[in-house]
């Protein structure tokens, strides 16, 4: 496991890359796939948002969850066509909003809580990590990756500029 101080770089990178990553693409762009089987960039983004509540559990702040049933994760939602999404503004406004409360308290956690144990962590189960918070952060550190380089991906396939990383 990382220590703290890796953990929160890699998590305030991800942020610039939440944004970087969206850029220049339209609320109309963002509700479209470029194959049926692949999601669509709103959806992905409404899900690295959705993610942030996980982020919100292990900073020990409570937040108002948004969308619940749109973006959750682990196979509760899917995307979907020619559905309301709330607008690609709305949901990176909410990313702004959240992603302050969350830093102020990743940045304020103690590192010896990195090593304690979740019981109910969702990944202790891959064999892999252990059920400590510190595990489940850098879990969701990589999950935040993924999916950003997916719309990275389909930036492309959009015809737009690589993703910027600074």
């Amino acid at each position: 496991m990382q220590g703290k101080k890796e953990l929160l770089a890699q998590y305030l990178l991800h942020a610039r890359w939440f944004s970087n990553a969206l850029e220049g693409f339209t609320d109309g762009e963002t509700n479209q796939r470029i194959h049926p089987d692949m999601n669509h960039v709103k959806y992905l983004a409404g899900h690295l948002l959705h993610s942030q509540y996980g982020f919100a559990m292990i900073a020990g702040v409570a937040v108002d969850r948004k969308w619940d049933d749109l973006f959750a994760g682990r196979g509760k939602s899917k995307a979907r066509d020619n559905f309301p999404y709330p607008t690609i503004e709305e949901i990176k406004d909410e990313w702004e909003q959240l992603y302050p409360v969350i830093k102020n308290g990743l940045e304020a956690l103690p590192e010896d809580t990195l090593q304690k144990d979740l019981p109910s962590s969702p990944v202790a189960g891959f064999g892999i990590l252990d059920s400590s918070i510190g595990d489940l952060w850098a879990f969701m550190n990589l999950h935040q990756a993924y999916h950003i380089g997916q719309i990275g991906i389909l930036r492309r396939g959009f015809g737009k500029d690589p993703m910027k990383y600074f």
